[in-house]
C-alpha cells in the first residue's frame, strides 16, 4: 500500500481551538493524517498517561520506520484507543514517500497494524496528550537527527535549509567537481601527487525488515573521510534510500578499512564518496 508522495516538510497538526473531546474532532485530527510519533517507538502496540506519556518502555527506531497513518478513533470510558497503519519513507531521487509497512509471513502478506491507548485526561480533553504523542514534521521528533543525517535533512527534510558549501572531493577513488553536502568541509583531491585510497576490508549490508517485506531495494550514496590511518570517519548521507537501510548502510561503512590515500609518501586524509547496495535476489 502506498501514500501520498512528497517531501517530508513542517506539516502542521490540524488543532482545534476548542480542544479535542469528541470522537467527531478526535477524527478530524488524527485519520489519514500523515503523523509520526515524536518517541520514535517501534513497537507495534503502545500505552500512553492522559498527558501523552508512554507507559512503560518500547523500542526505539529511525525517523524512517516512525510513521503512521490512523484509521480508527474509538473514544471510551477509560480513554482513546487509536489503530492503524505503520508507515515508513522511501526515498526516489532525495523525494520522500510515505509508505504503509507490511508483515510477510507462510500466510501471506498483511499491513503492519499499529494500536495506541491513552488514558483519559481529566478535563477529557486530549489535545495535549496528542500533541506529545504525535508530529507532523521530522523537525517534531523528540531527538534529533543523527549527524550523518543532518547535510541531508537540512536541505531536503527541515524547514530551514543551510547553503552548501563549494569543492570537495567525491566519487570513491575519483575526483570530482560536485560540491559537498551542506556543512562539511573540502578535504584533498585526489589526482595531482594524491593517490587514491584502495578497500582492503568490506562488510556486507543487512536489510530491515521493512524493507525485506515490501522488497524494496537500492543504492544508498554516502560520504566520509578516508583518515590517515585508513578509517572511515565523518560518515554523511548524500541520497537516501529510507525504511532504516540508510542506518545499515552508515554502520557497513564504519566497518571498512582502507589503505589511505599517500602525497609524496606520506599517508594524507580524503573524502570520498561510495555507493552502498541494498539488493533482493
Amino acid at each position: 500500500m502506498c501514500f501520498a508522495a512528497g517531501v517530508v516538510l513542517a506539516l502542521a497538526l490540524p488543532c482545534s481551538l476548542v480542544g479535542q473531546k469528541t470522537e467527531d474532532d478526535l477524527r478530524a485530527r488524527l485519520i489519514q493524517q500523515p503523523l509520526y510519533l515524536r518517541g520514535q517507538w517501534g513497537s507495534d502496540k503502545l500505552a500512553f498517561d492522559g498527558a501523552g506519556h508512554l507507559v512503560g518502555t518500547a523500542t526505539q527506531v529511525t525517523f524512517t520506520l516512525s510513521g503512521v497513518e490512523i484509521g480508527s478513533v474509538k473514544l471510551t470510558r477509560k480513554g482513546l484507543v487509536l489503530e492503524g497503519q505503520r508507515v515508513g519513507l522511501e526515498f526516489n531521487k532525495d523525494v520522500s514517500k510515505r509508505v504503509g509497512l507490511v508483515l510477510r509471513d507462510l500466510a501471506g502478506v498483511s499491513p503492519e497494524k499499529v494500536m495506541l491507548q491513552i488514558q483519559k485526561p481529566a478535563d477529557g480533553d486530549f489535545t495535549a496528550a496528542l500533541d506529545t504523542i504525535f508530529t507532523g514534521s521530522i523537525a517534531g521528533l523528540d531527538d534529533p537527527l543523527p549527524e550523518y543525517w543532518q547535510p541531508f535533512a537540512q536541505k531536503h527534510l527541515l524547514p530551514a535549509a543551510v547553503p552548501a558549501a563549494t569543492g570537495t572531493v567525491s566519487a570513491a577513488g575519483a575526483d570530482a567537481s560536485r560540491p559537498p553536502s551542506p556543512g562539511l568541509a573540502p578535504m584533498r583531491r585526489i589526482g595531482g601527487g594524491v593517490t587514491a585510497p584502495k578497500v582492503l576490508t568490506q562488510a556486507e549490508p543487512e536489510f530491515t525488515a521493512s524493507a525485506r517485506s515490501l522488497k524494496y531495494s537500492g543504492t544508498a550514496l554516502l560520504t566520509f573521510i578516508v583518515g590517515k590511518d585508513g578509517l572511515p570517519s565523518e560518515i554523511r548521507i548524500v541520497h537516501p534510500l529510507g525504511l532504516g537501510l540508510d542506518e545499515h548502510a552508515v554502520t557497513t561503512l564504519s566497518h571498512y578499512t582502507f589503505q589511505p590515500a599517500m602525497e609524496g609518501g606520506a599517508p594524507v586524509a580524503v573524502r570520498l564518496n561510495i555507493e552502498i547496495n541494498f539488493q533482493i535476489f
